[in-house]
């Protein structure tokens, strides 16, 4: 959907009404009018879209990951302490962003430790499953998939569109989160490399048969 700015006279104690309003639930003026009058023509505006899959998301991942932060029609935070030393913090976050009038996921992992041998650790779990990735084309030309810094980024352009369908959406958005949860667990938990490696390669092929 296109946007354009257009001028309206309104009543200012509606105007109040509405700054109230659209405080409490986290958004802006013309965001909420927005809503508003689409919520009465029956209309689904792509930011609505994003909310729905954002609280499907919420439901989804309720009973594994606890929501760290929640932006309305703008992003999910997940966070979790990994079962190993230190108990380091793990972020997980979805966030939609805007190409050419259309919205997409984002997806990004983090660690929150200071130690640079545990930075190096998921340095070398994120390059593993970015080869994973690629070696089963699972990235296309639209999705992009990097480490950097200690923090594992994955644009969906593709796969990770917004549209009508947001419940398929939610559903994959879910599994590949969890697929990736799955294998960083397997990954510091593991004593042997190498089994951790088989473990993590089943993992992502189950993935990968899901969604074909």
């Amino acid at each position: 959907m296109k946007k354009s700015v257009y001028s309206l006279m309104l009543f200012d104690e509606i105007v109040e009404r509405i700054d109230r309003l659209a405080y409490h639930q986290d958004t802006n003026r013309s965001q909420l009018i927005n809503d508003l009058l689409a919520d009465h023509l029956g209309i689904s505006t792509p930011e609505q879209q994003v909310q729905k899959v954002i609280d499907q998301l919420d439901s989804n991942l309720n009973e594994l990951l606890p929501v760290s932060q929640m932006t309305k029609n703008s992003s999910i935070q997940f966070g979790k302490s990994l079962k190993y030393k230190y108990r380091p913090k793990v972020l997980y976050s979805y966030e939609f962003v805007t190409d050419s009038g259309k919205k997409y996921a984002v997806l990004k992992v983090s660690s929150r430790t200071k130690s640079e041998t545990l930075n190096r650790q998921f340095d070398d779990f994120f390059d593993k499953i970015c080869r994973i990735e690629k070696q089963a084309d699972f990235l296309v030309e639209e999705d992009v998939a990097h480490n950097t810094n200690h923090k594992f980024v994955r644009n969906l352009r593709d796969v990770g569109m917004v549209d009508s369908d947001t419940h398929h959406l939610s559903d994959f958005l879910t599994d590949y989160l969890k697929t990736i949860d799955q294998a960083m667990n397997v990954f510091f938990e593991s004593d042997e490399q190498s089994e951790a490696d088989r473990l993590i390669e089943e993992i992502y092929n189950q993935f990968f048969t899901r969604i074909k």
